[in-house]
């Protein structure tokens, strides 16, 4: 139900993409009202399409003509979209089957900061935003445990290495760690690069690091924990 299409094409479009769309949270997720469905369905529909860049932003802009009527927000669609461009293929090539990393302990970034960021994605699981922006008042407790806001406001103890805790603080200011998005996506880049291996985007991180916790004898629950997922289903799209 929406004024914002302007013509029957994108019409007939949307409404096949959303019929597939509530089928497929019915099937994997047992969600009948979708009013129900969630930023998260979105992710785990749109990756397990297997698509590329340029379709997925199609769904996106789709979903923004009619999110009242879903359980996500417009900055939620915002957030995911700067995602799937990052991790997404922009070419006609269809996406990787797995975005993992073989192999991420060779990575060395330039910059100190760049490099404790990257660690936290590799050893904690942690996403691009939780990763270079922390807060060491509000998130860091007991001087061990970093306190990780994901997806839904769901919160994630994540209990760091000492070394790894004393270099945050060193490169804090006023309180804040903080890496410019754009630096260090720059420097992951050509780290990984470096190494041989295709660049997957920041999120390959976090394919690497619940297949890691898999293969090292973790549950797939125990690891949907530590990914701060709001359900198990959902971890199924980074174990491909």
């Amino acid at each position: 139900i929406s004024d914002k299409f302007h013509s029957y094409k994108s019409l007939d479009n949307a409404r096949r993409d959303l019929i597939n769309l509530g089928k497929f949270a019915k099937e994997k997720h047992n969600i009948k009202d979708m009013s129900k469905i969630d930023i998260e369905v979105i992710k785990e529909w749109i990756y397990n399409k297997n698509t590329v860049y340029r379709t997925a932003s199609n769904y996106l802009s789709e979903l923004g003509k009619v999110q009242e009527h879903f359980n996500f927000s417009k900055n939620d669609i915002k957030e995911l979209r700067s995602e799937l461009k990052e991790n997404l293929e922009r070419t006609g090539q269809i996406a990787q089957e797995t975005r993992a990393y073989s192999n991420l302990d060779k990575v060395v970034l330039k910059s100190e900061k760049a490099q404790i960021a990257f660690l936290l994605q590799r050893d904690y699981g942690l996403r691009l935003k939780e990763a270079i922006h922390i807060n060491l008042s509000r998130q860091l407790k007991d001087n061990t445990t970093l306190l990780a806001q994901g997806k839904g406001g769901k919160i994630t103890e994540k209990h760091l290495d000492r070394d790894l805790v004393q270099k945050v603080k060193e490169n804090a200011k006023n309180g804040i760690f903080e890496v410019k998005r754009d630096n260090y996506i720059k420097e992951l880049k050509s780290g990984i690069e470096k190494t041989g291996q295709t660049y997957n985007g920041t999120h390959g991180i976090r394919h690497s690091f619940a297949q890691r916790k898999l293969e090292e004898g973790y549950s797939k629950q125990e690891v949907s924990e530590m990914m701060g997922h709001n359900r198990e289903e959902i971890t199924d799209v980074y174990l491909r």
